[in-house]
């Protein structure tokens, strides 16, 4: 009797599915292996674990070591009112001149922000200061610019009226003015500022001429009116 041996040949279909099966075994096995919290600091390669790694929101403050944030890892405009304690912001944090009037609310400096001493003409508007703004008997001679008479002269015919007027020189302001007669019997009628100067009016009660003459003061430094 003869005996026949035939030779198994497992076709590629097979050995891929045995391939499949070891794997997933072992695979299992090694899943199996890693306990829950079993890995640590110590089985982790250093520079290994990558932003991808980490669950979004995953780092907290307690993750994180005092003072190790620096500008560096701040974004643009990440860092809001809300992020900075109630007055810990002071001299030192703010830049040299960074502080402008964009920054500043409306009627925010006052008096006691301001140094003594250290506002000048510059400063100050045009016609920013009125007399609300002065102490009383705060202005003296000192602080005024030096104080001209004008005058001008006029005849008057007997038992007649007339007027005659005055105006102070450009760059200069009338603060007061008077008059004079010619003689006694001249009787003053008005004597008043005009335009920047001053007008003076009288009648005649004599029966002969005379003058009249009108004076203006006016200061200089200030501009007419």
């Amino acid at each position: 009797m003869t005996t026949k041996t035939r030779k198994f040949r497992p076709s590629p279909a097979i050995v891929i599915s045995c391939l499949a099966l070891f794997l997933a075994l072992t695979g299992s096995a090694f899943a199996v292996g890693v306990g829950k919290n079993t890995v640590r600091s110590a089985q982790i390669v250093n520079g290994t674990v990558r932003t991808i790694d980490l669950r979004d929101n995953a780092v907290s403050s307690p993750k994180i070591a005092d003072a190790t944030v620096t500008a560096a890892d701040l974004g643009t405009d990440s860092v809001g009112s809300d992020e900075i304690a109630k007055d810990a912001v002071n001299s030192d944090e703010i830049a040299k001149d960074a502080v402008k009037a964009d920054e500043i609310a409306a009627n925010a400096v006052a008096s006691s922000e301001v140094a003594d001493q250290s506002l000048t003409q510059d400063d100050l508007g045009p016609n920013s200061v009125g007399s609300s703004e002065l102490q009383t008997g705060s202005v003296r001679a000192s602080e005024l610019g030096t104080i001209i008479q004008v005058s001008n002269s006029t005849g008057i015919a007997a038992n007649t009226t007339n007027g005659v007027s005055v105006q102070c020189p450009a760059g200069t302001t009338v603060i007061s003015g008077g008059a004079q007669p010619g003689n006694f019997g001249v009787e003053m009628t008005s004597s008043l500022r005009s335009a920047n100067g001053w007008l003076y009016q009288a009648k005649n009660n004599n029966g002969a001429a005379s003058t009249l003459t009108v004076h203006a003061y006016c200061l200089t430094g200030g501009s007419s009116n």
